[in-house]
């Protein structure tokens, strides 16, 4: 009864946090999709501007009237922005274009593509803001707060026995919501915690939890499966496990996890605490820093280009 109580004590607080979360989250998620998407309509409008310009004026070379109509030059320039548009956000969504061309002019097509990178990012940051609506919040302050107090990997079994409340898949994408949950096994199988995130959860349980652990008498543990990787030791983790994503990623996933997890392992965060959660922190950063060294498709093609010099 006791650890019932402290176990519910310790959700609540949990739950109080990442309902706090979700409120900024969301309203960052609100402030950065108005101004992406206002950026992306302007840039739209210029670009639309130009090619309405152009247009017109090589149809001035022609003696139809209709050739020659602001109307016909208005509706091309548009279908002409539309069209490149759509075709850049389709390939920006799935890769990443290494081609830097000798003559320079990958540097106009970065330009271009802002504009499509500013709609691209709007429409991620309303995904975001309606998965953070749909948020069950009860539900993953119960899950997190059992994962805190482990030091190892739990099973999906195990977490589904303490959230039966919400089927596994719902509760999985949920998870995935926030910075700090890692689903380790080619099918995620296994849930832990980035150990900076476990130490910021611990942080919020009571005192008393934490007193009535120490007063338990010890127990025989049963030993860790091989495969077991301690969470102290993210350097044992592979670059897609570390980053919680699966080997058929795109560069964008890539990208948005990275900037997740190392938002959680920020110096910042661990200001309040000792030594030793500062320098686990800055450990896992170098970890998540390596990781995505080793998925950056830009890094990769330019290690490949002096090997190819030699």
């Amino acid at each position: 009864m006791l650890r019932s109580r402290l176990m519910n004590e310790g959700s609540e607080a949990i739950a109080r946090w990442l309902e706090e979360k979700r409120r900024t989250d969301r309203v960052w998620a609100v402030v950065i999709c108005v101004l992406a998407l206002g950026c992306g309509a302007v840039a739209f409008l210029l670009t639309s501007v130009l090619i309405y310009t152009l247009v017109h004026i090589v149809s001035g070379a022609f003696s139809g009237a209709f050739v020659h109509s602001a109307i016909f030059s208005g509706l091309v320039a548009l279908g002409l922005t539309t069209w490149s548009y759509v075709r850049i956000m389709k390939r920006r969504r799935h890769a990443l274009d290494l081609e830097l061309d000798p003559m320079g002019f990958w540097i106009f097509k970065d330009l271009y593509s802002v504009g499509p990178r500013l709609l691209l990012e709007g429409l991620h940051q309303v995904r975001c803001c309606a998965q953070l609506g749909e948020l069950n919040v009860a539900a993953c302050a119960r899950a997190l707060t059992y994962l805190a107090g482990k030091n190892a990997a739990v099973s999906r079994d195990e977490l589904i026995a303490h959230c039966a409340q919400v089927p596994w898949e719902r509760l999985k994408e949920q998870l995935l919501l926030l910075d700090g949950v890692l689903f380790l096994g080619e099918e995620g199988s296994r849930v832990t915690l980035m150990e900076p995130f476990r130490l910021l959860l611990r942080s919020m349980l009571p005192q008393q939890q934490t007193a009535g652990k120490r007063r338990e008498p010890t127990r025989p543990r049963p030993e860790p499966p091989p495969d077991a990787v301690p969470m102290n030791e993210p350097e044992k983790l592979s670059a897609y496990e570390i980053l919680g994503l699966s080997p058929l990623a795109s560069f964008v996933e890539i990208r948005t996890a990275y900037r997740k997890r190392v938002k959680a392992c920020h110096p910042d965060l661990f200001a309040g605490m000792d030594e030793q959660a500062r320098a686990l922190a800055e450990r896992w950063t170098k970890a998540l820093n390596a990781a995505y060294a080793t998925l950056n498709p830009r890094q990769r093609g330019a290690r490949r280009g002096p090997a190819r010099e030699r």
